[in-house]
């Protein structure tokens, strides 16, 4: 018995001992591990301030920097908030946690928004498309387009299986590699996607905060927010 317990504290220490190793290694949200840095890994949120994010006073309605994570919830209204700076191949790694019932997404390679048109002429455009959404989204509300692509999905390029959920009031893991054409969504650690598509080259990162149509109780939460990117 007396070996027994010994065993037992020798094994908790050890526990203890990892985890605080973990922990000043950097293994705390929106920070990156030793091995990250050598790997070339670059945060995209701090967990403090939006500073390598475009922020608009109408999107600073939308989302703001709470509890370490970006949130945004459905009253405030909509948008998408783009990084700063343009990448073209990639590994983009994010964790969300959502309501059910939430109406959001993470763009890769996104546009800049284009200039507002001039009284009486239509919207011009961006060259090359919108960019690629990885959806968040468990229902097709009907009037989108592309609106039966969900959650996993990459949008009007590859559809993930039927039993991809978001798992409510928990953190779900993306990893998108982007390289070329070619771009694969691993979700909460399973591939769910995989597909080909060339309009697009580079861009920003895109946040996609909530839709004002969404249940009022709708929100969502970003962190971890880590892109490699890929030398060609």
């Amino acid at each position: 018995m007396k070996r027994m317990l010994v065993t037992a504290i020798a094994m908790c220490l050890c526990v203890s001992a990892w985890a605080q190793q973990n922990q000043r290694a950097g293994s705390q949200p929106n920070t990156l591990t030793s091995q990250e840095k050598q790997a070339g890994w670059i945060l995209l949120f701090d967990g403090k301030t939006l500073d390598q994010w475009n922020v608009t006073p109408s999107l600073a309605k939308v989302g703001k920097v709470a509890d370490g994570t970006i949130k945004t919830g459905a009253k405030g209204g909509s948008g998408t908030m783009l990084t700063k700076d343009e990448f073209s191949n990639f590994v983009l790694k994010a964790e969300f946690r959502a309501h059910p019932d939430i109406n959001s997404g993470i763009i890769l390679r996104s546009p800049r928004p284009q200039p507002a048109p001039a009284p009486g002429q239509k919207p011009t455009p961006a060259p090359g498309g919108p960019g690629y959404e990885l959806q968040i989204r468990d229902k097709n509300p009907g009037n989108y387009s592309g609106g039966d692509f969900l959650t996993g999905s990459i949008v009007n390029v590859a559809k993930a299986p039927a039993d991809v959920k978001i798992l409510p009031g928990q953190w779900n893991t993306i990893e998108a590699p982007v390289d070329g054409d070619h771009c694969v969504v691993i979700y909460n650690g399973k591939k769910v996607a995989d597909g080909h598509d060339s309009k697009r080259a580079s861009g920003a990162i895109g946040l996609q905060l909530a839709h004002p149509e969404d249940a009022t109780e709708a929100n969502i939460e970003f962190r971890n927010l880590k892109l490699r990117p890929l030398n060609k």
